[in-house]
């Protein structure tokens, strides 16, 4: 991914459930949503092997 100033970008915070249903909350900054899940893909080894574990990205202001 091309890097990008981070004037560019938005806040987000990506929520997850774990295999024992705890909700986990991680913020990034990206251009879109669905940058921050490429981005939480990359650096989060449980949303990476479960993506199906993301419950919301919600962008905060």
């Amino acid at each position: 991914m091309p890097s990008t100033p981070i004037k560019s970008c938005n806040k987000y915070v990506l929520s997850y459930k774990d295999s024992t249903n705890k909700t986990h909350e991680v913020g990034f900054y990206a251009r879109d949503a669905y940058d921050c899940l490429m981005l939480a893909r990359e650096f989060n080894t449980y949303v990476h092997d479960n993506p199906g574990s993301v419950i919301r990205i919600q962008q905060k202001f």
